[in-house]
């Protein structure tokens, strides 16, 4: 799964164009299930910073995009308690960026530059990962231009475009 490494370097740019001003760390939240998630856990990082004496803790929550319940139950509620109990004084979420004209914006310049030079994705996104088995996994509906997955150019079969399509 590239979701990792997009998280982290998606990280490292913000905070290069902040000059690293800031201490930062990054950690994973939202574990479901009996299976291994990354690491380290925000539990555990908050606990971990609690323990070492540190008072302050903004969290940000980078990958969300929106308010939701990862961000309104999981951090501003659990999180916070737990940042209590680990004796942070001041535990705070950066604000999802949900409506936010600047926002809105950057996304419309994405997709105007996508139609611009008529490329309907990055040539990372028609990758998927080594083990993949999610049979509409980087699909694409309604493509601007025909948009081949490079797994599906590999095996020279068609890439489904609509909802229809798919397997």
């Amino acid at each position: 799964d590239q979701y990792a490494w997009e998280v982290a370097a998606t990280v490292r740019s913000v905070m290069s164009a902040m000059d690293f001003s800031n201490r930062y760390m990054l950690a994973w939240q939202s574990k479901v299930g009996f299976l291994p998630w990354l690491s380290p856990s925000t539990s555990d990082t908050i606990k971990g910073f609690g323990s070492q004496g540190h008072k302050y803790v903004l969290t940000v929550p980078i990958a969300f995009t929106s308010d939701h319940i990862e961000t309104l139950f999981e951090i501003d509620i659990e999180y916070a308690e737990e940042a209590e109990e680990a004796g942070i004084e001041i535990f705070r979420r950066a604000p999802s960026l949900n409506g936010s004209e600047l926002f809105q914006e950057a996304l419309a310049d994405i997709v105007h530059g996508h139609l611009k030079s008529n490329e309907v994705c990055t040539p990372q996104y028609r990758l998927n990962c080594q083990g993949c088995t999610n049979p509409t996994c980087r699909h694409i509906m309604n493509p601007i231009k025909t948009y081949q997955r490079h797994m599906d150019q590999a095996k020279g079969v068609q890439t489904a475009c609509t909802v229809d399509a798919l397997p």
